[in-house]
């Protein structure tokens, strides 16, 4: 099995407005509403790992992000496995804030 990519949560912001890919905020709504990363499409984990997954498209980088960093890793190695280019942001959105 691949080792998943990851990369620094501040790092987020230089691909920002970038359209090969796409950042997704793992988080629930609510702390979506209270603060995200510009751009960040808001797909909740337990959404993505049941269907949502299938909505994204494969010839973009997927750059995941969430809390702390565990759900973007767990998401990451399964989006992986289906055959997406991804990567996870660790350090989460809760200790870093906006990038």
């Amino acid at each position: 099995m691949e080792e998943l990519e990851t990369i620094a949560f501040r790092e987020l912001g230089k691909y920002r407005n970038n359209d090969t890919c796409i950042i997704i905020d793992l988080r629930d709504k609510e702390l979506y509403q209270e603060g995200h990363v510009e751009g960040a499409w808001n797909i909740p984990y337990e959404r993505l790992m049941e269907d949502a997954w299938q909505m994204l498209p494969r010839k973009k980088l997927l750059l995941l992000y969430c809390e702390r960093g565990g759900a973007a890793m767990m998401a990451g190695r399964e989006l992986a496995k289906k055959g997406f280019y991804v990567k996870a942001a660790v350090g989460g959105f809760e200790r870093q804030g906006s990038v």
